[in-house]
């Protein structure tokens, strides 16, 4: 893929439509902090986006965020408020792409075994001649993708302390150029889903 397509569409790099693969969310969070006396959050400082990963993203990417978050906390019944000293909790969020590489071994019958271990087999069975049934052969598979990777970290006002963190990861297609801000507002929404933790 492009650097500039990536670099305009990592932000987005969750819950794409033009993606078969689904992304993949883990969470984590405080287990003494009471969840359910929140009501109220704001952002965590001025600008509460940090960038990840190898590539830039525009700022219109980060505004889609914010904005994804922000719909969607207010959806689950919690206010905004400005000033974020005088909020329950704040909020902040990382989203970047990295180049990676996959190796793995595939199997690969080579055409002796396909001739003669498909044929042989069902006439005399393989234990007749075992020697003429070579083992399967394997060749490297090199798949090089780029991931895209969307955090979201919650901090408790009072204690000014991390309590819940968020983090979806998904491979980024070419196809992920269509319904960019429908997409961010599903992956924002399958990530804060784990929010407040069960």
């Amino acid at each position: 893929m492009k650097p500039a397509l990536i670099a305009a569409f990592a932000a987005v790099s969750l819950s794409l439509s033009g993606c078969a693969t689904t992304a993949n969310i883990t969470t984590d969070s405080d287990p003494a902090q009471d969840f359910s006396a929140y009501r109220t959050f704001g952002w965590a400082g001025e600008n509460p986006f940090s960038p990840l990963g190898d590539y830039p993203v525009s700022p219109l990417a980060q505004q889609q965020i914010a904005n994804g978050i922000k719909s969607t906390l207010e959806a689950r019944g919690y206010s905004f408020v400005a000033d974020s000293s005088k909020a329950d909790f704040a909020v902040s969020y990382s989203v970047g792409a990295r180049d990676k590489t996959r190796v793995s071994e595939v199997p690969v019958a080579d055409p002796y075994y396909r001739y003669y271990g498909t044929r042989a087999s069902w006439r005399w069975g393989r234990g007749y001649f075992p020697a003429y049934y070579p083992s399967m052969a394997t060749e490297t598979v090199v798949n090089n993708y780029t991931e895209g990777t969307l955090s979201i970290d919650i901090f408790d006002v009072s204690r000014r302390a991390p309590v819940w963190h968020g983090v979806g990861t998904k491979r980024i297609t070419t196809g992920d150029s269509e319904g960019n801000a429908q997409a961010v507002q599903q992956g924002v929404r399958d990530i804060l889903a784990e929010f407040p933790p069960r």
